[in-house]
C-alpha cells in the first residue's frame, strides 16, 4: 500500500500563447484588469509595461520580458531590468507569476507547473505585442520558464538572459516529493502539519509564506521541463550568469553543475552563448544589489552580451556606464 501511494509527476505538457491586445492603451487596461482580479497585491508587485517613451507608448524594435523567481517579485531584478531596457530603448514587461505577489499567506495554494508556464506564456505574448524582437530575462525559476519558452517557441524568443536559473535545486531537495506519499510527508515533516511554511519575509520583494503546492509546482516543472530535449531545442542566444567562487562558496539555492550541464547541451551556436561566473556575488540572487555584492558586474556583463551578441544598439542619450552606479546594499 505504501508503494502505491500518490506521488508528484513531472509535468511534460505545453501551453498555448494567448491573444493579447496590441494597442498600448488597450494592453495596459487588459493587464490592469487581470491584476485587479487576482486579489490584494503586495506593494510594487503588479504586472505592468514600462514603456520606453511613456508619453507616446508604442511598439519598440526590441522588448525585454522579465520573469522573477520563486517567492519573489519584479523587484528581484531591479534596477538592472529597468536600466538595461532604458539603455537599449526597449519596452519592458515586468511579469507577476501566478501565486506570487499576493498578500494572502496561502497564495500558492493550487499552484501547478502548468499555471506557472501559462503565466510565462502570457508574458511572452505581451512581449510580442510591445516589441518586434523579444528578449526574455529570468531569475532562478524565471530562468526555468524562460528556457522552456525558448524551446517551445523558438521563433518568438530572440535571446535569453539567465541569472542563476533553476535547472535543479541544490541538493535535490525536491526529490522526496516523487516518492509515494511524498507531498503528505513534506506536509507532515517539513511543514509540521501546516499547509503553509511561514518564514521571515526577506524585504518587500520576497515572501516568506509558501504553500506546499508551491514546492510541488517547482518539482513538476524542473523534472518535466529541464531536460536534455528542452535544452537541445533552445537555439536563441543565451547569457548565463551564476555564483561559484569554490565548492564552499557557491549558489546555496540552485545546482551550479546542473546549470553548467544545461549550458553545454544547448542547441544555441557556441558563438551565441556566454556563461559568466560572478565569484564575488555571494548570493543566489546575483542581479539584485539588495542581496548580491556584485550586481554592477552582472549588469555590465549582461549589457555587453545584449550589445555584442544580440546586436542591440544603445539608445541615444543614455550612458552605457549606468551599470557603474549600482552599489550593493546588502
Amino acid at each position: 500500500m505504501v508503494l502505491a501511494g500518490p506521488r508528484v509527476r513531472p509535468w511534460t505538457g505545453a501551453v498555448p500563447l494567448p491573444s493579447v491586445p496590441r494597442d498600448p492603451a488597450a494592453l495596459d487596461a487588459w493587464i490592469a484588469a487581470g491584476e485587479k482580479a487576482a486579489g490584494p497585491l503586495r506593494p510594487d508587485t503588479r504586472a505592468r509595461v514600462v514603456w520606453a517613451d511613456p508619453a507616446h507608448p508604442a511598439r519598440t524594435a526590441c522588448a525585454i520580458v522579465y520573469l522573477h523567481g520563486f517567492t519573489a517579485s519584479q523587484g528581484e531584478g531591479a534596477p538592472l531590468h529597468t536600466g538595461l531596457a532604458r539603455l537599449f530603448g526597449c519596452n519592458l514587461y515586468l511579469a507577476r507569476l501566478p501565486g506570487h505577489g499576493l498578500r494572502a499567506p496561502d497564495a500558492m495554494r493550487g499552484l501547478t507547473a502548468a499555471r506557472l508556464m501559462q503565466g510565462a506564456a502570457t508574458a511572452l505574448a505581451i512581449g510580442g505585442a510591445i516589441g518586434d524582437r523579444v528578449v526574455v530575462a529570468g531569475s532562478s525559476t524565471g530562468g526555468t520558464l524562460a528556457l522552456a519558452l525558448a524551446a517551445r517557441y523558438p521563433r518568438r524568443v530572440a535571446g535569453l538572459v539567465l541569472w542563476s536559473p533553476l535547472v535543479r535545486e541544490r541538493g535535490d531537495r525536491l526529490d522526496p516529493l516523487f516518492r509515494p506519499w511524498g507531498t503528505d510527508l513534506m506536509w507532515l515533516v517539513h511543514n509540521h502539519g501546516h499547509d503553509v511554511t511561514r518564514g521571515a519575509a526577506q524585504g518587500p520583494i520576497w515572501t516568506g509564506d509558501v504553500h506546499v503546492d508551491g514546492y510541488v509546482a517547482l518539482a513538476e516543472l524542473t523534472r518535466g521541463q529541464m531536460t536534455g530535449d528542452t535544452f537541445r531545442r533552445v537555439v536563441a542566444p543565451v547569457f548565463l550568469g551564476y555564483y561559484d567562487r569554490d565548492p564552499a562558496h557557491q549558489d546555496p539555492t540552485v545546482s551550479v553543475p546542473a546549470m553548467l550541464d544545461m549550458f553545454d547541451r544547448l542547441g544555441t551556436s557556441p558563438a551565441l552563448r556566454r556563461r559568466v561566473d560572478f565569484p564575488d556575488a555571494g548570493s543566489h540572487v546575483i542581479a539584485s544589489p539588495l542581496r548580491s555584492h556584485d550586481a554592477a558586474a552582472v549588469c555590465r556583463a549582461t549589457r555587453d552580451d545584449l550589445h555584442d551578441v544580440l546586436g542591440l544598439p544603445y539608445a541615444r542619450g543614455v550612458d552605457p556606464a549606468l551599470c557603474d552606479a549600482i552599489h550593493a546594499r546588502t
